[in-house]
């Protein structure tokens, strides 16, 4: 075999073992547990049967890996956290035919090339696991996946993954809040103000928080505000401009149209990335920069 037919036949290996463990595999298993949902990025390994699950609607996790620079295996590798929508899962490896488990190795190979296939990027890899940052359409998921028990062989697969997201914010700020941060720092901040990625129309949801501005507004007659919409620095500066401006705007229209607010005392601004609260280079903080202010004028 020339050495091209070689490395072209690697290349073929190499493609379908990340293409079969991200792809097919879908087959329920008759042990199953029924709690568990399928895994949002990857399908089963050989033999994966769900066992032990966890899901929660917002959590933090805890991953080591090369986050700044994992191109650079000289690059150390670090502590650090991603926050948002949160999968774990424990599920044992089923013997083969002939009684065996895959090797720790062999399982770390398999999501290492299944992470590749997917334009993904490996933060880590050892001891049978892969740490990695993976992209599917809109969503962003950080995880840790690989062998959860065994020596040599691997007995047990190990998942755990964050689907990037800004928390839901329950708790709206009141009027009385509103009017002891206006007194304080002549202004107040609202994440409870909700729009789609990239859109300008207030989403349903955002009604409280709305009403809680309108009653400060309704309560303080005398004074005039602006409202001023904040972005994060993904996307252009004239481009997030624009979108800031909309969603201020969005913002006026909903006080003046819904809650009888005279258009006068309201004035739409929008400043894109240009006063960020945080840091913009994670999504926890860069949820914090998306925001709209109210400020005394």
């Amino acid at each position: 075999m020339t050495r091209t037919r070689y490395l072209s036949v690697n290349r073929i290996a190499f493609f379908i073992a990340g293409f079969l463990l991200l792809s097919t595999s879908l087959a329920v298993s008759a042990n199953d547990n029924p709690k568990c949902e399928p895994n949002p990025v990857f399908k089963r390994f050989a033999g994966e049967v769900m066992g032990s699950c966890e899901r929660a609607r917002f959590k933090a996790l805890e991953l080591w890996g090369r986050k700044e620079a994992p191109e650079n295996p000289k690059s150390p590798v670090r502590p650090f956290n991603v926050e948002g929508e949160y999968w774990y899962y424990f599920n044992d490896i089923e013997p083969d035919a002939k009684g065996r488990h895959p090797g720790k190795l062999e399982v770390q190979r398999n999501f290492e090339n299944a992470v590749r296939s997917a334009k993904g990027v490996i933060l880590n890899a050892s001891s049978g696991k892969v740490v990695y940052r993976i992209k599917k359409g809109s969503d962003e998921f950080w995880g840790e996946s690989g062998c959860g028990r065994g020596g040599d062989d691997c007995s047990a697969v190990m998942h755990k993954i964050v689907r990037v997201a800004a928390m839901e914010q329950s708790v709206v700020v009141s009027a009385e809040q509103i009017a002891k941060t206006i007194m304080d720092e002549g202004k107040a901040v609202f994440y409870g103000l909700y729009f789609d990625t990239d859109k300008s129309v207030l989403k349903p949801e955002s009604t409280p928080t709305l009403t809680e501005i309108a009653k400060w507004l309704k309560e303080n007659p005398a004074n005039n505000v602006f409202i001023v919409g904040h972005t994060d620095m993904q996307g252009s500066v004239e481009h997030n401009l624009t979108l800031s401006r909309s969603r201020a705007e969005a913002v006026v229209t909903a006080l003046v149209k819904q809650h009888g607010i005279k258009s006068e005392r309201l004035k739409a601004e929008g400043v894109a990335s240009f006063a960020p609260v945080s840091n913009n280079t994670a999504e926890a903080g860069r949820a914090k920069n998306r925001r709209v202010e109210m400020v005394l004028r």
